[in-house]
């Protein structure tokens, strides 16, 4: 069987669309910018491939497919006004200490109000720009240096006041980081990228706008680190005076140097934010306000007819097939790959669930194909560890279809999953809860049902569903709450992908010498050997085939702690006068403020309230 010769891409096929047409811009090549040089991207052609060019610098190349968005017109032609109207999830929250979290809405949030080191200028070309940085260079293997980008404010809000941005700030910022340490000394397992900066040294401000890095050892990722969804710069005095009320949740504690300023919160889902007048380039749009219809999809669709909302995105196929005829010639739709691939977690390293046979029945049992035609109507493809949207580092469909847990032929999987549940105790367990997040839920009515159904019809137990709020659910993920001897397990979606690579992720999740495998704990010898090799490794084509080599090495343990399932399609509707920054399954809203604009000349502008 051919790569392409299976059910989900003659699915596709059936539907007229081509796997890499449904990445929605996403890059089919991520980088390790190797040697912190500037990264190179290739142009555009008439189709979805990019022709490939060497990174500046560096070792690898990159290749990507072009977004399907139009082409905007130059920064200086770009039309300023209007604020532009999503619609959020509610209680989605765990911090406004961006080191110190992992919920997507948190790092969409930031990338609106706080600008990193480096950021992302595009996922579809591999291109990292600058952000507080202006440029960057290494004058050796083992050391970075960083220009700070002149007429740079911080948010005037105290305790920083508007003040301008120093070389400082970002030197408090890597030190903090690569501590991971509370102001009163404290280790805290929080820090979620303190792993990546573990390369660094030594890091000084050699003037007021000059920060040198100095490393361990040279590092091929730090480049990305530094742009990271994750990784913007919070004020060292915000910090100080806020560390211990961060969980809050107030605007007042979110102050930034990005092209928003946050006005309103409020943790059930609406937020407002304003032009940051200061900002160093051009911010086209006034202002910026979610409503909290994340999971009320009927209420959010008549809020998108009636222009109160500038995109939606239904679950339903036959809504966007009604909004396209009803609308057609004054809407547009795009299609990409959720940020957030599906999984569920537990903690392997200890009983029950460090039983092979127990860990592979789970795997098995869950009926991945149904996930998806059931609850996401077509919309989804199957996905191990590296998803779709870095396909460039992943094992083809062809090939993962022949691993257990993927399998077309549903019946021996089946068959398997219960022998192997036998064998591994698993009717001695008795009843299993399952938490779903509630908003998981919220927006796929039954979906817990489905899955605990599947899991009760293949293995036999009671398996019950529970909804908890993400924050519950993450809480006992780092407290090792899942397996480690509760009959305990949860399924919904895990955090986002905030690189096209996926080679730092997996060496921080599943090397057992990482603060983070603690969260998972299934230690596997062969991804010691090769995630410690990825993160020292510059040669890209290397890289990418090392990183298939772990995909392999995991679908062999069904998952290693992680066992991933799927990710899923949408179908973004927006009208004609909303022009996007490019549509790629990352966060993007850093991009926004600069790039998406309001073109109040074109005719569906008429209407809108204001």
């Amino acid at each position: 069987m051919s790569g392409t010769d299976n059910y989900w891409s003659r699915r596709m096929a059936r539907q007229g669309l081509s796997r890499r047409r449904l990445l929605g811009g996403a890059a089919t090549a991520g980088l390790g910018a190797a040697a912190l040089g500037l990264v190179g991207c290739g142009d555009d052609d008439d189709d979805d491939d990019v022709a490939a060019s060497p990174t500046q610098g560096g070792t690898g190349t990159t290749t990507s497919a072009s977004p399907t968005t139009a082409a905007s017109p130059t920064q200086a032609a770009k039309p300023k006004g209007g604020t532009v109207r999503f619609t959020s999830a509610g209680n989605t929250w765990d911090t406004f200490d961006l080191d110190r979290s992992r919920f997507t809405p948190v790092s969409a949030l930031f990338g609106w109000t706080n600008l990193g080191v480096l950021q992302w200028d595009s996922y579809t070309k591999g291109v990292i720009g600058g952000g507080l940085a202006e440029k960057w260079e290494q004058p050796d293997p083992q050391t970075a240096v960083f220009t700070m980008r002149p007429n740079v404010f911080w948010h005037n809000k105290p305790p920083v006041n508007g003040r301008a941005a120093t070389a400082e700030d970002v030197v408090k910022f890597i030190q903090r980081n690569v501590a991971g340490k509370t102001a009163d000394g404290v280790d805290d397992p929080n820090f979620y990228r303190k792993s990546a900066f573990q390369t660094v040294d030594k890091v000084e401000a050699v003037d007021a706008k000059t920060v040198k890095v100095t490393f361990k050892r040279p590092d091929p990722f730090f480049q990305n680190v530094l742009a990271g969804a994750y990784t913007k710069v919070q004020a060292p005095e915000a910090v100080a005076a806020f560390e211990k009320d961060y969980a809050n949740l107030k605007a007042d504690l979110v102050i930034g140097t990005g092209a928003f300023v946050l006005t309103d919160f409020k943790a059930e889902g609406t937020l407002s934010l304003v032009r940051h007048e200061k900002f160093h380039t051009q911010v086209n749009w006034d202002g910026v306000k979610y409503l909290n219809l994340f999971t009320d999809q009927a209420a959010q669709q008549a809020a998108f007819e009636q222009k109160q909302l500038d995109t939606f995105a239904p679950n339903a196929n036959a809504v966007a097939e009604d909004l396209l005829k009803r609308f057609e010639g004054k809407i547009n739709e795009t299609k990409s790959f959720s940020a957030n691939p599906q999984a569920g977690t537990y903690y392997g390293g200890a009983a029950p669930w460090n039983n092979p046979n127990l860990i592979g029945a789970i795997f098995r049992a869950l009926d991945r194909r149904a996930l998806i035609n059931s609850l996401l109507q077509g919309k989804g493809v199957l996905a191990g560890n590296n998803p779709p949207t870095q396909s460039a580092f992943a094992i083809n469909e062809g090939e993962l279809i022949k691993f257990p847990g993927y399998l077309e032929d549903r019946a021996a999987d089946e068959a398997e999953a219960k022998k192997m549940w036998e064998a591994g105790g698993g009717p001695a367990l008795g009843e299993i809860v399952v938490d779903i997040p509630d908003i998981w839920e919220g927006l796929y009515s039954g979906g817990s049902a489905l899955i605990t159904a599947q899991l009760k019809k293949v293995l036999g137990n009671n398996f019950t569903a529970k909804i908890e709020p993400y924050s519950t659910i993450t809480g006992k993920i780092v407290k090792q709450g899942y397996g480690n001897g509760k009959n305990n397990i949860w399924y919904g979606w895990i955090t986002e992908i905030t690189d096209p690579e996926p080679s730092l992720l997996n060496y921080l999740t599943y090397n057992s010498k990482q603060p983070q495998f603690q969260s998972y704990g299934v230690k596997i010898d062969k991804v010691d050997q090769l995630t410690d090799s990825l993160v020292t490794e510059f040669d890209l084509a290397k890289r990418q085939e090392t990183n298939k080599e772990v995909m392999r090495e995991l679908l062999k343990a069904y998952g290693a702690g992680v066992p991933y399932s799927l990710v899923g399609l949408t179908r973004n509707m927006r009208w004609n006068y909303y022009h996007s920054a490019e549509n790629a399954p990352f966060v993007t809203s850093h991009q926004a403020g600069t790039d998406a604009y309001f073109d109040q000349t074109d005719p569906t502008w008429q209407g809108r309230p204001a």
